[in-house]
């Protein structure tokens, strides 16, 4: 199967100052197969701004994962300063164009002082390859628990399997997911002026990518990734 595949944290369709960008311009630029968002947020009473964006942008196969379910924004600090008024979920999603078999979830557990509390990971089946999306804690001592749960709870399958999400790990940092390479080299974060890259994409074996860059500013404080899959 070759596929394109891209994942941006959303940062709850905030840019890094807190005003709104558009969360459906983002995922028609990234024009890819598979989408895997982060920071995705749904208001009280509404729907979220990747469900809305995967319907308008011809995503027929969707799923969302709320690690926070019901929380005002601005206690999740989310961005510096004052915070829309708005009580709602924030968590995962995954968008694709291709049908998958089937979705799991795999639990990370909870970092000292992260707000969100226990984190997950998402696991999508497409046929022939498993994708995984993940946002691992902002506690940097503590990600590599996270990781290492992570592939602990991969290793039941044999399917090719990759690993994209916001990490929060620098580039050498996510060496310590044994078995795993990153496909992608570049900084992503913050936006408007990278520093480091927190974004990644891990290839297990017998996954192989071309083309595989930071994308340009969308709106969202963190850079997105972009690779093809063959």
């Amino acid at each position: 199967m070759v596929l394109s595949l891209a994942s941006l944290n959303l940062h709850c369709g905030l840019d890094h100052r807190g005003a709104p960008y558009s969360v459906k311009a983002a995922v028609a630029a990234l024009d890819a197969d598979v989408i895997v968002v982060q920071e995705n947020w749904r208001a009280r009473g509404g729907e979220s701004l990747a469900a809305s964006a995967a319907a308008d942008c011809g995503y027929p196969c969707f799923t969302e994962l709320d690690m926070v379910p019901d929380s005002p924004l601005a206690d999740l600090d989310v961005v510096d300063g004052a915070a829309p008024d708005e009580v709602g979920a924030w968590g995962l999603a995954v968008m694709s164009r291709v049908p998958w078999v089937g979705t799991t979830v795999i639990g990370l557990g909870a970092a000292p002082g992260d707000v969100v509390g226990a984190r997950s990971a998402q696991v999508i089946e497409l046929p022939g390859l498993r994708v995984v999306n993940v946002h691992l804690t902002h506690r940097l001592l503590h990600g590599p628990a996270q990781l290492r749960r992570l592939l602990a709870g991969l290793r039941s399958s044999r399917v090719p399997t990759l690993i994209a999400g916001d990490l929060n790990m620098c580039r050498p940092t996510v060496y310590l997911a044994r078995g795993y390479r990153p496909a992608v080299r570049g900084r992503t974060w913050p936006a408007q002026r990278p520093v480091a890259q927190l974004d990644h994409v891990l290839l297990g074996a017998g996954v192989t990518a071309t083309g595989a860059e930071v994308g340009p500013n969308l709106g969202s404080d963190h850079l997105p990734v972009r690779l093809t899959i063959q």
